[in-house]
């Protein structure tokens, strides 16, 4: 059976989340780039499975538009980009129909078909980005008043977070 480690994935995509924070703070005090770069109001990550032969991604999108809202149109879209080659044989075996072993963050092992395997992929990343928020990494940010975080597979829109409804009680950075 495939066996994906969630906890070695967990330092790239914080290492990615530092990156972005540092680089986007840059363009936003630098004078050629600040009229581009205004406080954020949205930090999503975006990820796709994708199919047995394209590789699995995330991708960081940043917007800075007043009255942000979840609808695919940020202001910075794929301002970071993570390929994540080490779940494509997991991905090969789901769509064989096969299952999958998830090492989840807390150590615990789950065994996922394709489409638990893909809401693993997002809880994964919604615990990286709360994780992030907690630890202080978007400190260094300039954000907005009110800043959202959110979490989706936008090829197949089986996962997302928050729900709608539930904006602004959990993903407030």
């Amino acid at each position: 059976m495939v066996t994906v480690d969630l906890r070695q994935d967990a330092a790239a995509v914080r290492a990615l989340l530092k990156d972005a924070v540092r680089d986007y703070s840059v363009k936003h005090l630098a004078t050629s780039t600040a009229a581009h770069h205004l406080p954020v109001t949205r930090i999503d990550l975006a990820f796709s499975l994708g199919d047995s032969e394209s590789t699995p991604w995330v991708h960081l999108h940043l917007d800075a538009k007043a009255g942000s809202e979840p609808d695919g149109d940020p202001t910075h879209p794929d301002f970071a980009c993570l390929d994540r080659e080490s779940w494509l044989p997991a991905v090969r075996a789901v769509c064989n129909e096969e299952k999958v072993a998830v090492v989840k963050l807390d150590g615990k092992t789950q065994e996922c078909d394709s489409a638990e395997f893909g809401q693993q992929i997002g809880a994964f990343l919604v615990s990286v980005l709360l994780d992030a928020r907690a630890a202080g990494i978007f400190a260094g940010l300039p954000r907005a008043r009110r800043c959202e975080l959110g979490v989706e597979d936008p090829t197949t829109g089986e996962f997302g977070w928050p729900n709608y409804e539930d904006r602004g009680k959990e993903n407030l950075v």
